[in-house]
């Protein structure tokens, strides 16, 4: 039978090390005596004395002072609305409004939790059913409502995320191992003790110097102050991360956004680009009332003639073109829409708009009937007010017709809309604020265009750019709309799923 190994005694050791600090500290502790002696040898030790009171109590006296100071001035703190962490640019309307909670959460949130690991579980179980009850108000027990795949994907998030956090914000985190990090928190335990009593003897040691102990005194105290209060906002911080990274999890949680996985992602969007009518990468509509210039607007989108364009309405079903950019790319799926003729319900664009990721809304500078426009941008906006779990997609407003605008005779572009020069340009800027004021919309969102000259139609490359943009605003709304229709119950990988069981059980059988 193998004897145990006894254990190595640590008496030995912290003896010599003891011995071997008192020899190093031996002469400075001589130079106490041996330098009182002196002075009373030479008869200066009690003007030494008063001298070294006098400055100690005014050492101490100024700090005091500036104590009441730094107190006096530091002003109530200000209520910290931002979030430290942004929230995820792809969220709808209802993950923006769980967010708020957490957020108001967070700032409630006292820095004591840090201290225990109780408190940071009690604080993460009322965040976790507060996020939970804001997806099932009427539930009964609403912190239960997710999947054990949801569980497992959840997990592997927030190790990745933590990874990256340790690897980018921690210096060293990579080479060094937890067994060393436990040695150095029980080294540190064990030796508070010496380090107190060291520091200690260090204090009276310095006195033999009474100007040198008295600055030493006041910067100490100084550093004190300003790590406390640094310390504090740090905490702070610190609890207020704590409770949006467990709110961003529970979000993620219980909106469903983790019943989707990549894959599935994947294999959405490439049967986007077969499905037909195919909405492409980004999905943009092209609507307006009759006769307005859709159909101009696509072609000269496109620099073709693909779709037709006559003074009569000649889109009669909704016709799709792919959008390229300069290396052929492809950017996004126009769909080039019959005129709007009569006044649709929300419903109604519901059945459109559930593949919408941009809205390119065309209306005509020279008319005035704007009515069914704005009938038709409200009923697009209470669908999506109605659908909280859907983003309202970016709506570009495309003004055509306005070298139809009085003087209609007069057509000599560019014009400075921001300084007009002349009768159109004036033309120009009211009819564009009078549309803002129809449709609701911000006249940043509206672009003025002339459409029936072709590549050289006026004003095409400031409409490319306010394209290039809200598409770039539509990613983000076409992620969360992939995410949402991968998140249906998909009945085919039920049964792909009883099939691998049944193929589990008969192997288990046949052994």
């Amino acid at each position: 039978m193998t004897a145990k190994p006894k254990p190595r005694r640590q008496g030995p050791l912290i003896l010599v090390i003891g011995l071997v600090l008192l020899l190093m500290l031996l002469p400075l502790v001589l130079l106490i005596p041996l330098g009182g002696l002196w002075l009373w040898q030479q008869g200066w030790l009690l003007y030494w004395l008063v001298f070294t009171a006098l400055l100690t109590g005014g050492g101490y006296g100024l700090v005091h002072l500036l104590q009441r100071r730094l107190a006096g001035n530091t002003k109530e703190p200000t209520e910290d609305t931002e979030p430290v962490s942004p929230p995820e640019a792809d969220w709808s309307p209802q993950e923006m409004a769980a967010w708020a909670e957490v957020q108001q959460l967070a700032r409630d949130t006292d820095k004591i939790i840090l201290g225990s690991q109780t408190l940071l579980l009690q604080r993460a179980r009322v965040v976790i059913e507060q996020v939970a009850r804001h997806y099932y108000p009427d539930h009964k027990d609403p912190i239960w409502n997710f999947t054990l795949p949801e569980v497992l994907l959840l997990s592997e998030r927030v190790s990745l995320r933590l990874r990256l956090v340790l690897g980018d914000h921690v210096p060293g985190s990579s080479h060094i191992q937890v067994g060393q990090v436990m040695r150095l928190w029980h080294l540190g335990s064990a030796s508070q003790s010496y380090y107190k009593g060291a520091k200690t003897l260090y204090r009276l040691v310095r006195v033999v110097n009474p100007v040198s102990a008295v600055l030493a005194e006041v910067r100490e105290r100084l550093l004190n102050v300003a790590f406390d209060r640094t310390t504090d906002y740090l905490q702070q911080k610190g609890a207020r991360i704590w409770v949006e990274e467990v709110g961003r999890a529970a979000i993620d949680l219980y909106s469903g956004r983790l019943q989707a996985d990549a894959g599935q992602m994947a294999r959405l969007a490439g049967q986007e680009q077969t499905m037909r009518p195919p909405p492409g990468p980004v999905q943009v509509l092209v609507a307006g009332q009759l006769k307005v210039g859709k159909s101009s607007l696509v072609n000269a989108l496109l620099d073709d003639t693909q779709s037709a364009v006559d003074v009569l309405p000649m889109t009669a079903r909704a016709e799709r073109y792919q959008l390229s950019d300069e290396t052929g790319e492809p950017l996004a799926m126009l769909t080039d829409t019959p005129g709007v003729s009569r006044e649709l319900t929300a419903q109604e664009w519901g059945a459109q708009l559930e593949a919408v990721d941009c809205i390119l809304w065309v209306v005509s500078a020279h008319r005035a009937d704007r009515a069914l426009d704005r009938q038709s941008l409200d009923a697009i906006r209470d669908w999506f007010r109605n659908n909280p779990s859907r983003r309202q997609p970016p709506i570009l407003g495309v003004v055509s017709h306005i070298d139809r605008l009085s003087p209609a005779r007069e057509w000599s572009p560019p014009y400075d809309l921001d300084a007009p020069a002349s009768l159109k340009a004036t033309a120009i800027k009211e009819a564009l604020q009078q549309i803002a004021t129809d449709l609701a919309l911000p006249v940043t969102d509206l672009v003025p265009v002339r459409l029936d000259q072709g590549a050289q139609g006026y004003n095409l490359d400031l409409l490319w750019s306010a394209v290039y943009e809200c598409l770039e605003q539509a990613r983000h709304g076409r992620a969360q709309r992939l995410n949402r229709l991968a998140r249906k119950r998909d009945w085919k990988a039920v049964m792909r799923q009883a099939r691998g069981a049944g193929r589990l059980i008969r192997q288990g059988l046949n052994r």
